[in-house]
């Protein structure tokens, strides 16, 4: 009887196109089926060749089948198996009997050659080493790069202070500012590749040791505060009152690791304000767990966006790179940190409405404290000129075309603009222009056509365009 009588077509489809070999034998031994794999592998034929032929040392009885069989099933056995051609190779074998009739019965077994697994586990182990070897080439080039990059950078920016200082005149020693930021931007990136690298590499350390925390989270504040007040965003900072003085961490990394998240809000906020809470949620046989909140009224990120805002070298998209520049390396280099510390990071958002990113990390604590589960709740301004829950509540009116905030924060904007057309500053007059524009969005078409007409005068850094369109949108928004 052929297994075509008690299989059905798609099943032996099915059989054919599996990795191993298939065979199927009668109790007499005589093999009735072999699949398009096993003819490849053994070069046999159906009801050409016998199982004691392919399986001799497990099947040399062939008066037994049946008893065979019932020994070898749910069973992982290893054998020899012969092709046609009297070579071998060794195999893991399987084997199941399907009961036909009370005296017959059809027996399949599989037949994994091992083989494959050796070249599967070798071509593994060369991937590997070369994955290994590559990283490891790349690491040191970035390294390497990174830091030949460092030197000319700090020799450009001490000349340039050292010109800033002894400049006069004040439209050259804006220059000269604007030379130092670029200097400075051009660090933070240096200093980025340089923890990827390490990070990549396994080589990132934690280093703890006690500082005053209050105090670390002021020089954040303080780190970014001319950049806030350029833009005219409001920044503050509130540390949970229960959080001790002092405690026990990597003082360095916690900068580091606020430092990036507050300068980003910074960068994809323009309108509102950026906002830095601490609270400690847990304490642990002397661990201090401190959850940490930076909150922005920024352009926000999608659902879909989300998923790429951690990974290396990524941003949401090209356009954000051109608009905001960056490298997409600095929330990479930020999860990182914070899970070497113990914790991890999630980002909540929307589109248009803004960012919270929330991390945890842990710390150690100074003297005899009690172990306590429960969140602090009363928390202290650090910063002078919080954002109180009535100016938080009037930002929404801030888009509405003609409201009285509305007015006031164009004006406020055309005035920066028109700043910073005067000094050349075109790289921000292009982030003003963009806001005018924003802050216009529901204006009457002829408003709108002007703004966008100043928008891309500013683009072109066209002065005597800019300044004219900017005098014509002051007129008519007034």
């Amino acid at each position: 009887m052929e297994i075509s009588t008690l299989i059905p077509a798609t099943v032996q489809k099915l059989f054919d196109d599996v990795f191993c070999t298939m065979l199927a034998f009668d109790d007499a031994g005589v093999v009735t089926y072999i699949n398009e794999t096993g003819k490849k592998e053994t070069g046999h034929k159906e009801f050409e060749v016998n199982i004691q032929e392919v399986l001799p040392s497990l099947f040399g009885q062939l008066s037994d089948i049946e008893g065979i069989m019932a020994q070898m099933e749910g069973k992982e056995m290893s054998a020899a198996v012969y092709r046609k051609n009297c070579t071998c190779f060794n195999a893991d074998v399987k084997a199941v009997r399907i009961q036909q009739q009370e005296d017959y019965g059809i027996n399949v077994v599989s037949l994994l050659n091992k083989q494959y697994e050796v070249y599967a586990r070798q071509e593994i182990e060369r991937v590997e080493n070369t994955m290994k070897e590559t990283m490891k080439a790349r690491n040191e080039f970035v390294a390497n790069v990174t830091h030949e990059l460092r030197t000319p950078v700090n020799g450009i920016k001490g000349h340039i202070k050292n010109l800033y200082n002894s400049e006069p005149d004040q439209e050259k020693r804006r220059t000269l500012d604007i030379v130092i930021k670029c200097c400075e931007n051009m660090e933070k990136i240096i200093s980025n590749f340089l923890d990827f690298s390490k990070i990549e590499a396994g080589k990132f350390e934690i280093n703890e040791a006690s500082f005053n925390f209050r105090d670390c989270i002021n020089h954040v504040i303080d780190t970014s505060m001319v950049i806030a007040n350029e833009k005219g965003i409001k920044l503050m900072a509130r540390v949970a009152e229960d959080i001790p003085e002092c405690i026990i961490g990597d003082e360095l990394r916690i900068v580091q690791v606020l430092n990036n998240l507050v300068s980003n809000a910074l960068k994809f906020t323009s309108i509102g304000y950026v906002s830095v809470d601490v609270y400690k949620t847990r304490l642990k046989h002397g661990r201090m767990e401190l959850t940490f909140f930076v909150t922005d009224t920024g352009i926000g990120v999608s659902l879909e966006e989300k998923e790429k805002m951690f990974k290396s070298f990524s941003q949401v998209d090209g356009s954000i790179t051109r608009k905001y520049g960056g490298t997409g390396l600095g929330l990479y280099v930020t999860r990182q940190l914070i899970e070497l510390m113990h914790g991890d990071i999630s980002l909540e958002s929307e589109k248009g409405k803004g960012s919270t990113f929330s991390f945890n990390i842990e710390v150690g604590v100074e003297g005899d404290v009690s172990d306590s589960d429960a969140p602090s709740v009363n928390m202290d301004f650090l910063t002078q000129g919080g954002l109180l829950f009535g100016e938080m509540e009037s930002l929404d009116k801030v888009y509405v075309y003609g409201t009285e905030e509305n007015i006031k924060e164009i004006n406020t904007n055309i005035e920066k603009l028109s700043l910073c057309i005067d000094m050349g500053n075109w790289e921000k007059a292009e982030f003003f222009s963009d806001t005018i524009k924003s802050l216009t969005q529901d204006a009457e078409r002829d408003i709108k056509s002007m703004v966008l007409k100043l928008q891309m005068s500013v683009r072109k850094e066209d002065y005597d365009k800019s300044m004219e369109m900017l005098k014509a949108v002051r007129q008519i928004i007034a």
